[in-house]
């Protein structure tokens, strides 16, 4: 049952509020480097607010968190505990990279279908922020690859679900309700996931040149066709769509053979370092730089001329370049913006920002320029459901010290 609603403003007596208690008398922050869930469990206990840290990949997404007296991080638990190939299993620590899992999953030919950009990112972070990459597509994000899932609460409780059995569905799903958080409800300890087998090859079609009704229309044509493309993605200004295969070699190239045979315009076939670079490229942008804003937007699937006409002319006004890239099937976008100053930033946030919900969607911010903050709130309007949300933290984390702030103004 959901319990009573979080306050979402700070009480009087909450230290660094300016509003009450001595300055000079609040604790010094601290780090703490757990190794075990005991270990975790006696540092989340701490007094006063509690930031979990994995590699920091993912520090700027939403909004600053607010007087963060202690950060507990996971580099202490960054182990394989059991791998089970023949089961198509492992089991892991929350703070292991996922590069490092993905490197030991490929000795054994396996591999996690989960392709975000930040590929150094913890396993527990990437679960957190409900982040995912191109593969989405195909594979879903990082939740639908979970099967058991060991969780540490702010009061301290742990929790467990689920296990080594794919078909083992006992207990709550921790993992849809840590999917997204942000640090906010608790702590991913562990994780046991289910991984695939490793394909052969990679194929990558491109087709230059198309403008955002001829994206749109190929995409709805690759979806509903057999061919079952692993990625579709759609990049603006450069106007290039472009369209990943996996599987094994005979199959992943009549698919590709099939793609081209559908699609028009300037067809190429990528060679394997093309393609390489090209995802590479891919995900860099996604990333973006110290100084950039980054924009993430959710609309319903498809491209929006309206959405992308009304970028380039609010970037255009501020001086600024926006590069834009759309998975088309799940009406995600990524924006980075570079150049000029915060004022300019901002001006692109709050007006694009307008677009999106003037047709339902919603942005956050995940990276901006230093000032930025200061003239734009980093989530937008409030969805429907933020009374949940708020009932949900409430429950898990009444005195608001994981994370505080990191969804402000919501709660």
């Amino acid at each position: 049952m959901v319990g009573p609603s979080f306050d979402p403003s700070p009480s009087d007596s909450a230290p660094g509020n300016g509003s009450g208690g001595d300055a000079a008398a609040a604790p010094a922050p601290r780090s703490i480097t757990p190794t075990t869930v005991k270990d975790l469990r006696d540092a989340v206990s701490t007094v006063g607010a509690v930031l979990i840290r994995g590699t920091g990949t993912a520090t700027t997404w939403g909004a600053p968190v607010r007087d963060a007296r202690t950060t507990v991080s996971l580099a202490g638990m960054d182990r394989v505990l059991d791998h089970r190939p023949a089961d198509m299993t492992v089991h892991v620590q929350g703070g292991i990279r996922l590069d490092v899992l993905q490197a030991e999953l490929a000795e054994h030919g396996q591999w996690l279908p989960y392709d975000p950009a930040r590929s150094e990112a913890t396993i527990g972070g990437l679960l957190a922020t409900g982040d995912a990459g191109p593969r989405r597509l195909a594979y879903g994000s990082l939740r639908e690859l979970v099967i058991g899932a060991t969780m540490v609460f702010p009061d301290g409780a742990i929790a467990k679900s689920g296990g080594h059995v794919i078909k083992n569905v006992a207990g709550y799903d921790l993992a849809k309700l840590c999917h997204g958080s942000l640090g906010t409800l608790g702590v991913v300890a562990e994780l046991v996931l289910r991984v695939h087998p490793l394909p052969q090859t990679s194929r990558t079609v491109m087709v230059r040149d198309v403008d955002t009704a001829a994206a749109q229309q190929l995409t709805w044509a690759l979806t509903r066709s057999a061919i079952e493309p692993t990625a579709v993605e759609w990049c603006e200004p450069e106007q290039v769509l472009a369209v990943r295969f996996d599987g094994t070699a005979d199959g992943a190239a009549a698919r590709a053979a099939s793609a081209r045979s559908m699609l028009t315009g300037s067809l190429a076939e990528l060679d394997a370092g093309e393609a390489h670079s090209f995802w590479e490229s891919h995900a860099a942008r996604v990333v973006a730089e110290p100084g950039d804003t980054v924009l993430r937007a959710a609309t319903r699937p498809g491209i929006d001329p309206g959405l992308v006409r009304a970028l380039s002319m609010f970037a255009e006004f501020a001086g600024v370049k926006a590069l834009l890239t759309c998975s088309p099937a799940t009406g995600a976008y990524t924006v980075r913006v570079t150049g000029a100053d915060a004022k300019a930033h901002a001006e692109v946030v709050k007006n694009w920002r307008g677009s999106v919900e003037a047709v339902g969607g919603f942005v956050m911010l995940r990276r901006r320029r230093p000032g930025v903050d200061a003239m734009v709130e980093s989530w937008g309007r409030a969805p429907g459901s933020v009374e949940v949300m708020r009932r949900v933290k409430g429950n898990f984390d009444p005195e608001n010290r994981f994370a505080p702030g990191r969804f402000a103004p919501w709660f």
